[in-house]
């Protein structure tokens, strides 16, 4: 199943972010390879998942999905088991700590993610 980072701005593509790949390197974490690029049409029939980060990422997806691949999107935290949040906040404004609260919170929807493919 192939996985793939796709951002919905294009000012972002090609970039990689040294702070939260700091913080996801403490965690055993290699995101140096990664580089965000825009989503794109194909992606809707390429991809069986796509995972919005929050509300206003999931209503553009969903707009631009339309009502053929609209069931392919999800957002990320519908899987967490320990967080009560729906979105994933935006680590930037949280310092430093703000990143370690979305890597554990993205850790925790990810398992729920892999125990809802595997039917446990």
């Amino acid at each position: 199943m192939p996985a793939d980072r796709r951002t919905l701005s294009p000012c972002r593509d090609g970039r990689s972010s040294s702070i939260n790949a700091s913080a996801a390197a403490k965690r055993g974490y290699d995101l140096s390879a990664l580089r965000a690029r825009t989503i794109e049409d194909a992606d809707f029939q390429r991809f069986d998942l796509i995972l919005a980060m929050d509300q206003e990422h999931y209503a553009t997806l969903s707009r631009s999905a339309g009502a053929a691949a609209g069931h392919k999107l999800k957002l990320m935290m519908s899987y967490a088991r320990r967080f009560k949040e729906r979105e994933v906040p935006d680590p930037y404004y949280g310092g430093p700590q703000g990143f370690e609260r979305v890597l554990d919170m993205l850790e925790d929807a990810a398992q729920g993610l892999l125990e809802s493919l595997r039917g446990d």
